[in-house]
C-alpha cells in the first residue's frame, strides 16, 4: 500500500489559484498533475480568504472524478482581521478548529480532508482542546489525517501529551535560500550564529517521530522574499546550479528539488509551479541523485558556513 508521505514527493500548492480566472485552466493544471503522477495538493482556509478553496471546489464540482484520485491538505489557525488594515491573528482554539473544517469542507465540496494541518503555533493553544477538536474530527470521518507547519519540537510534544492521535507533517520553510534547518544540524558544537538559528534541532526530530517534512516556499531567498534564481546575493548557488544542471541534464530547479528530496525519504516539496514546463521541471529533481560534494558545494554556494 502507498504511503502518501513517501511516495508522495512532490506536492502541488495551491496558494496560486487566485491567479486564474477561468476554472478550466485550473481543471487542466489539476489534470496535468495527476497524468504525471502528482497527487498531493496543499491549499489553505487563509489564502485569498477561503477563495482559493473555493476555487477548488468549482472544479472538483465540475470533476467529480478527480476527487478520488486526489490527496487533499489543507490547514488552519489563521485568521484575517480589517481594522483600518489587514492584519492576521492566530487561534486554534476548539471551536475555530472546528468550524474552519466545517467551512474548508464546505468551499471545497468534499466530505472529507486528507490533511489538516495547524497553520501556525498559536501561543494562547490549549492541548487539551486541539485534542478534543483532532478526536470528534476523525470520529465523523470528517478528517483523517493530522500535522502542523511551523511548529517546534516542544510545541508538538506539548500537543501530543493530550492526545494518541499522531502529528504526521510538519511544513516548514526548506529551501537554497532558506537553509536554517540544515545550518543547525551541520554547525553544532561550533561557536558562531549559524550553530542556532533554531536550537531546536528540528531536523532529526522529524526524523525521529516518523513526520513528513514538507518544504514550503523552497525557491525563494529567506525573508527577501525575491527567487534564488534571480537573487544577485546568490550569484554563486546560481553558476553553480547551471554547472550541475548541465552535468545531469536538467534545469537548475531540478537541481534545487533534487538537493532537497536528498535530505531524507520523509521530506517532500510543495511546488507553487503553475505552467506545465515549471512543473515537469520540479518532477525531474526527482530523477537526480547528487553526490554528497555536489550535496555540500549547493550548501555552500548559497552563501552558508561549512565548518
Amino acid at each position: 500500500m502507498k504511503n502518501p508521505l513517501k511516495d508522495e514527493r512532490l506536492i502541488q500548492g495551491l496558494m496560486g489559484l487566485w491567479k486564474f480566472d477561468d476554472i478550466k485552466d485550473i481543471s487542466s493544471l489539476i489534470s496535468f498533475d495527476l497524468e504525471h503522477g502528482i497527487h498531493f495538493f496543499d491549499i489553505s482556509d487563509i489564502y485569498s480568504s477561503g477563495r482559493c478553496e473555493e476555487k477548488l471546489g468549482a472544479v472538483l464540482k465540475e470533476n467529480p472524478f478527480f476527487r478520488e484520485k486526489m490527496i487533499i491538505q489543507t490547514k488552519v489557525g489563521l485568521r484575517r482581521v480589517s481594522s483600518g488594515e489587514h492584519m492576521n491573528y492566530y487561534d486554534l482554539s476548539y471551536d475555530h478548529i472546528m468550524e474552519g473544517a466545517e467551512a474548508s469542507l464546505k468551499r471545497m465540496g468534499i466530505s472529507y480532508i486528507d490533511y489538516y494541518l495547524l497553520h501556525r503555533p498559536d501561543i494562547l493553544m490549549d492541548n487539551k482542546e486541539i485534542a478534543k477538536a483532532f478526536k470528534e474530527l476523525k470520529a465523523s470521518g470528517k478528517v483523517r489525517h493530522f500535522g502542523v507547519s511551523n511548529f517546534s519540537p516542544e510545541a508538538i510534544e506539548y500537543l501530543l501529551s493530550a492526545t494518541d492521535i499522531p502529528l504526521e507533517v510538519n511544513q516548514l520553510q526548506l529551501g537554497l535560500g532558506h537553509l536554517d534547518l540544515v545550518s543547525e544540524v551541520v554547525n553544532t558544537n561550533v561557536e558562531n550564529k549559524e550553530g542556532t538559528p533554531f536550537g531546536l534541532d528540528l531536523f532529526f526530530y522529524t526524523k525521529r517521530k516518523n513526520m513528513a517534512l514538507q518544504c514550503w516556499s523552497p525557491n525563494l531567498y529567506g525573508s527577501q522574499r525575491t527567487s534564488i534564481y534571480t537573487e544577485p546575493a546568490l550569484l554563486n548557488l546560481q553558476n553553480k546550479m547551471k554547472e550541475l544542471a548541465a552535468k545531469y541534464s536538467v534545469s537548475s530547479p531540478a537541481i534545487a528539488n533534487a538537493f532537497l528530496f536528498q535530505l531524507g525519504d520523509n521530506v517532500q516539496v510543495v511546488t507553487g509551479a503553475t505552467s506545465q514546463e515549471h512543473i515537469l521541471e520540479a518532477l525531474d529533481g526527482l530523477k537526480v541523485h547528487l553526490s554528497k560534494e555536489e550535496f555540500y558545494s549547493l550548501y555552500t554556494s548559497s552563501g552558508n558556513l561549512l565548518p
